[in-house]
């Protein structure tokens, strides 16, 4: 039986206020998630999908994944045992990301750690795209909220990813290293951060 989305969250503990539809002056927002472990990358980018997919959230998120098996992207979260239910029922499926999209990401990020071999490879076509590891940007992203400076929820993003990006280049997450992948906390930690960067996005639009 699928996840409810919003029941998810509200599981996690966040609540969000509706202001109409995420199409509302919605422009897209590639995405990439380029996680050093298939496993966690594809876990985190359908959990990452899961999070964002609320009216509240008007930023046209699109999320694909980079996975160094091809034959990856086919796992079934059903099939670990490891994972929390509420994370293993997640039906939002992920694409993997073609080299097109790769290119033309405007954010590049991982959880437990970051391939940095597809980050060179997206920054040999452009330099500028931030990368970060989204376990240690969003509190920074909650901190700083009100200072952050753009048009719209998408620039303010934007601006707020390539800021940290410049300024911090811890690109793995000490909380994911505490646990191991068969510790559901370490599931639930990489989905709690999903969902405190979808209400961290929602607060964007004020």
């Amino acid at each position: 039986m699928p996840i409810d989305v919003a029941r998810f969250l509200r599981l996690m503990g966040y609540t969000f206020i509706v202001e109409g539809s995420m199409t509302d002056a919605a422009v897209e927002f590639p995405i990439l998630v380029a996680d050093a472990d298939d496993v966690v990358g594809l876990v985190g980018s359908r959990l990452l999908i899961a999070a964002l997919d609320n009216k509240s959230v008007k930023i046209e998120a699109n999320v694909q994944v980079a996975v160094q098996s091809p034959t990856a992207v086919k796992l079934s979260l059903q099939s670990l045992p490891q994972l929390p239910n509420a994370v293993a029922l997640i039906c939002q499926q992920v694409k993997v990301a073609s080299p097109r999209f790769s290119r033309n990401a405007a954010l590049v990020l991982g959880f437990s750690g970051i391939d940095m071999q597809m980050v060179q490879r997206v920054r040999s076509f452009n330099s500028t795209t931030p990368v970060v590891n989204l376990c240690s940007f969003v509190p920074a992203l909650e901190t700083d909220l009100s200072q952050i400076h753009g048009a719209n929820a998408t620039e303010k993003l934007d601006n707020a990813a390539r800021q940290f990006s410049t300024e911090n280049d811890l690109l793995d997450c000490v909380e994911c290293k505490s646990h191991r992948e068969d510790d559901e906390a370490y599931w639930l930690n990489i989905a709690d951060v999903c969902a405190r960067f979808a209400v961290a996005v929602t607060k964007l639009n004020s």
